[in-house]
């Protein structure tokens, strides 16, 4: 018998060590590269790879990775099927110093064994052209002046009040022939909401400008409305783009048009001009947010900054009780008004109200972000009389007397009459008058046979079942004062009500955001998406919406035990999404990839949250 557990463990040692040598894990990459080119470094493994970890990059700028793709293939021979998987992991890298590197090997788990890569040496010479912030780099010493063809960032404001519209232009200036734009890095507006202003980044509309004494043909490659939320020295960071231009060998004069892509295939101009492949980066820039003067500002300040008006309006004053009434408040201006929360109001205790439903009217043009935002509430009164709705107050900050202004609506008397039908009869299902429904009825069925007979001599007073039902009723009062009393706690809490709600929120969300990638609506669907996660981390971490950053997302989520790998992957979710809005190629497979990046790092987080 112990001769047979040998043989047995012996064969098994041995499949598993033939298996393991069937299993192939190797590192490629380009054993040569320049300063400031971009290149691939990638692992596969010719199995289903899980956990997998990366080597230490600090030698290279590392721009996108890892990103995983899994490849499947099934083959039939002989009636019998087999399936090939394996797994790559694609780091996209730049050089950015000179030198010979060694990147050590990676390592990944297949079917709990651990695999190491083959480690590679990269030697990075001297960069062919010179970079210059701003303008363009190439790869050929003919690339022409670096004033030929550069981008450049302007700020309508670099010293903005806190909330303040302000509008970043990303401009493109050439003199020579260009082609295949693409953006290669796009800056995540940390600390500001922002709002894209151009609606098709595909087209780009030129003009000519005079720069510096020379005239260009200009571009708007991308127009942002932002509005800070937060005061202190903030950085917009440079957008990088990659492009081909036309660079004239010998002199002929430059007479096309920058932008018209096909006169690469005429002949004629291909015998003096040459393309060249150019880096082109922006300038930063740094702005100065300056918080909202403390002096003279109101008790109901929400926060909205810009210009604004109110209007409200209801459809009756004069109705009977467990009727419904329409009334609705419409703000419209310029400025923050996406931020812009529901109102608080107050109204009679025998006037049953329902949330507001929120119907935005917001236009996005060359000039910022303008339109209208209108709060419809129902208002049920339950019992006859006279009702108040006094008037409401609303304050902003106007920008162009640098002042609070308070504007408010007009006051409502509803006089109510006495119902015919009964209160409790009354259901809610919607916000319009018509959603309202009777369910009660005013004869009651008549009872038939057969009754309950009750013995004679038998009385209910000072039974077991009378003092049953004395005691039931003390029972119940108790555990609703108990119920009643960890209810108000909690609401109390308003961090505890935001944590609890935050998952259930940015789900809500998410749906919201799966109806506009099913619309083909990629800008409403990367707002949504940008605002659920910041959301889901404000209300989870109560952290203000102020004080949301990248270094506070780490941090915040490192203190609650969030491994660090969650913690980078919900940070590229963040940055794929910004990059995915202006990305040249198939939106709606950038979408779905966004979409699922965003369902996924969200349960991981609640999953290592529960753990």
């Amino acid at each position: 018998m112990g001769n047979i557990l040998k043989l047995i463990s012996f064969l098994i040692i041995l499949s598993q060590a033939s298996f393991a040598q069937d299993v192939k894990f190797t590192a490629s990459s380009r054993k040569q590269v320049s300063v400031g080119d971009r290149f691939q470094l990638t692992y596969t493994v010719n199995e289903n790879g899980t956990e997998f970890r990366g080597p230490d990059l600090k030698d290279f700028r590392v721009l996108s990775g890892p990103n995983m793709s899994t490849n499947r293939s099934y083959q039939i021979i002989n009636g019998k099927m087999s399936q090939a998987v394996s797994a790559t992991f694609t780091y996209y890298l730049q050089a950015i110093i000179e030198g010979e590197f060694t990147i050590p090997g990676a390592s990944v788990y297949v079917d709990k064994l651990m695999y190491t890569s083959n480690k590679l040496v990269i030697k990075v010479t001297k960069s062919k052209a010179p970079s210059t912030q701003g303008h363009a780099t190439g790869s050929s010493s003919q690339a022409g002046s670096e004033d030929d063809v550069f981008i450049k960032a302007f700020i309508t404001k670099k010293n903005p009040y806190m909330g303040e519209q302000v509008i970043v232009t990303y401009k493109i200036y050439t003199m020579v022939p260009i082609s295949q734009i693409s953006v290669a890095r796009m800056s995540s507006f940390s600390g500001f909401w922002s709002n894209d202003l151009l609606e098709d980044n595909q087209k780009l509309n030129q003009y000519t400008e005079v720069y510096n004494g020379k005239e260009y043909i200009v571009a708007d490659l991308k127009k942002v409305a932002l509005f800070p939320q937060k005061t202190g020295e903030l950085v917009l960071d440079p957008m990088e783009l990659e492009c081909i231009a036309q660079i004239r060998k010998q002199g002929a004069q430059r007479n096309r048009d920058p932008f018209f892509d096909n006169f690469f295939d005429d002949p004629f101009f291909n015998s003096f001009y040459q393309n060249v492949e150019l880096s082109l980066k922006s300038n930063a820039i740094k702005l100065n947010i300056r918080p909202l003067p403390l002096e003279n500002r109101p008790v109901n300040f929400s926060g909205a900054v810009g210009t604004y008006s109110l209007k409200s309006s209801i459809d009756k004053t004069e109705l009977r009780a467990n009727e419904a009434v329409n009334l609705k408040y419409t703000i419209a201006g310029k400025g923050n008004i996406e931020l812009i929360k529901q109102f608080d109001l107050s109204f009679p205790p025998d006037i049953e109200a329902y949330d507001p439903k929120i119907i935005n009217n917001i236009k996005t043009s060359a000039a910022g972000v303008s339109g209208t935002r209108t709060f419809e509430y129902l208002l049920i009164p339950r019992s006859a009389g006279t009702f108040n709705i006094v008037s409401y107050d609303f304050t902003y900050f106007d920008l162009a007397s640098k002042t609070f202004k308070t504007i408010n609506t007009p006051a409502y008397t509803l006089s109510v009459e006495k119902g015919t039908g009964s209160s409790v009869g009354v259901t809610y299902s919607g916000v319009s008058q018509a959603d309202i429904q009777y369910i009660g009825s005013d004869i009651r069925h008549i009872k038939t046979l057969p009754f309950q007979i009750n013995k004679t001599g038998v009385f209910f007073f000072g039974s077991s079942t009378f003092f049953l039902w004395l005691i039931i009723p003390l029972l119940l009062f108790l555990i609703l004062i108990i119920f009643w009393r960890r209810k108000t706690k909690i609401q109390g809490n308003a961090a505890l009500v935001k944590n609890r709600k935050a998952t259930k929120v940015a789900r809500k969300n998410l749906r919201k955001a799966n109806q506009f990638m099913k619309e083909s609506n990629d800008t409403a669907f990367y707002n949504e998406v940008s605002r659920t996660l910041w959301g889901y981390l404000g209300d989870k971490f109560n952290i203000l919406f102020a004080e949301l950053s990248m270094e506070t997302v780490h941090d915040r989520l490192k203190d609650k035990s969030i491994k660090e790998e969650t913690i980078n992957e919900f940070i590229q979710t963040l940055d794929h999404c910004e990059f995915a809005r202006f990305a040249p190629g198939d939106k709606s497979s950038s979408m779905n990839e966004i979409y699922t990046e965003a369902l996924s790092i969200i349960s991981r987080i609640e999953r290592e949250l529960k753990s």
